[in-house]
């Protein structure tokens, strides 16, 4: 019965492009649809497997499929984000941070240009994982297809978007939340005031995440969505903190 569930519940990731609701909708009414086949791994929201800090979310992944080693979501994890233009002061906390973090924590981003990517490449040596908003053979940004291929080798790449599914705009708000769940700590390394970054950490705050920001000077746009996080009560991400031991 359960690979049957499985089964099913990959096939209504690939009829309805993994929107969320269109496959609840579907399980209500226990529609029928056509056989996919995957060449890909998956986890579904009823496999011992699925990463049970998802399901702190109201509407967690039903299918998220993966490529890549999944015993890192077993891992203490921080979720480390930012804008995809940071200044330099961003770039080099944000290198800085991640050596220090590395060997205590999975680092969990969103392989964005800017602070995800940087997240990542930092930590590839020991351990990170990047959620997508595309299918696992879509690479977005394209300059980021070796750096995917390889996190999907030697890392892990987590996607609830199936094979062959391009990334559209309103797949990054819904994949931010999966970043947001995935770790207790988010610490926040740059962002403006209406950005990707600044959902992320909403998200976050909404699941009593703890939420650290690194804080920027008071002109730079890049920083203003840090310093409002930090004016309404998130931590001030500092060399004082736990994070920065080296």
């Amino acid at each position: 019965m359960g690979d049957k569930v499985r089964n099913y519940l990959k096939n209504l990731a690939f009829h309805y492009e993994g929107n969320q609701k269109e496959m609840l909708n579907a399980l209500k009414r226990k529609a029928t649809v056509k056989e996919f086949s995957c060449d890909y791994e998956f986890v579904t929201i009823i496999d011992k497997d699925y990463p049970k800090q998802l399901l702190d979310l109201y509407d967690p992944p039903i299918v998220l499929f993966y490529s890549g080693n999944l015993e890192l979501l077993k891992n203490e994890c921080v979720s480390v984000v930012g804008s995809r233009r940071p200044n330099q002061y961003a770039i080099e906390e944000t290198k800085i941070l991640v050596k220090s973090l590395k060997e205590r924590y999975c680092i969990v981003s969103g392989l964005a240009y800017g602070i995800d990517c940087i997240a990542h490449l930092e930590s590839k040596d020991t351990g990170t994982i990047a959620v997508i908003a595309n299918g696992l053979d879509i690479y977005y940004p394209k300059e980021h297809q070796t750096i995917q291929k390889y996190l999907c080798r030697k890392q892990l790449v987590l996607t609830e978007y199936p094979p062959q599914t391009k990334a559209k705009k309103h797949h990054f708000p819904v994949r931010n939340r999966v970043i947001a769940a995935l770790s207790k700590k988010i610490l926040i390394m740059a962002g403006t005031e209406k950005s990707g970054t600044m959902h992320t950490a909403n998200i976050a705050l909404e699941l009593n995440r703890q939420v650290y920001c690194l804080p920027h000077n008071v002109n730079e746009v890049q920083g203003k969505a840090c310093n409002q996080l930090i004016q309404e009560g998130a931590s001030v991400l500092t060399k004082e903190n736990e994070f920065y031991t080296i």
